[in-house]
């Protein structure tokens, strides 16, 4: 059987070794000239469970109406007459209830760690080296605010299994020593470990 897989990133190369090791006839296709140059290459090369949130949250319609007036904000709205744009924001905004973020976050999360347990595994059977560092990530905070925001919002992930510590300035300085010099502007962090390869 012959399978087309539209787009070369991470995603794709994977779908086409499993599909070409399952007896596939495989072609990808993606507009750059190698595998890997667009979203991939973008995302800094993280496969991160602790990005698992999702999108569509209680706090995202005051988000994306200020979006309409104020610059950098991390989601945006440009308003045009496209009718399917419309349905979408629709749907985008009857999800943003604390019930479906939490719900679609949790399903989220679990298929995150399946996508990562999947590569530490496959990492491992084929002994691919690449660029790779597991120390897991650090998610710092300014404000305390936030900081509590984040600690509160954390849960969810951590009753997926998600391994997390919070951490204060100290602790977030000597955890990376680059950003001691920055401790007195840290409100703290939340330390998400990975996952060893198995």
């Amino acid at each position: 059987m012959k399978t087309v897989v539209l787009g070369g990133g991470i995603a794709g190369v994977t779908a086409a070794w499993y599909l070409a090791r399952d007896g596939r006839e495989v072609t990808v296709i993606d507009r750059q000239p190698g595998v890997a140059l667009e979203t991939s290459f973008a995302n800094a090369g993280l496969v991160a469970p602790g990005h698992s949130y999702t999108w569509a949250s209680p706090r995202a319609p005051k988000i994306l109406l200020k979006s309409l007036f104020v610059e950098g904000q991390a989601l945006r709205l440009k308003l045009n007459a496209d009718p399917h744009m419309w349905a979408w924001c629709f749907q985008f905004l009857r999800n943003c209830t604390a019930e479906r973020s939490r719900r679609n976050t949790t399903r989220k999360v679990k298929l995150c760690r399946y996508a990562q347990s999947q590569l530490q595994q496959l990492t491992a059977a084929e002994h691919l080296h690449y660029d790779r560092i597991s120390r897991g990530l650090l998610y710092l905070y300014r404000d305390e605010a936030s900081f509590a925001r984040g600690t509160q919002n954390m849960s969810i992930l951590a009753d997926n299994g998600l391994s997390l510590e919070t951490l204060d300035a100290e602790q977030v300085a000597a955890r990376e020593p680059a950003l001691a010099h920055a401790r007195d502007r840290i409100a703290g962090a939340i330390y998400c470990l990975c996952s060893p390869a198995r």
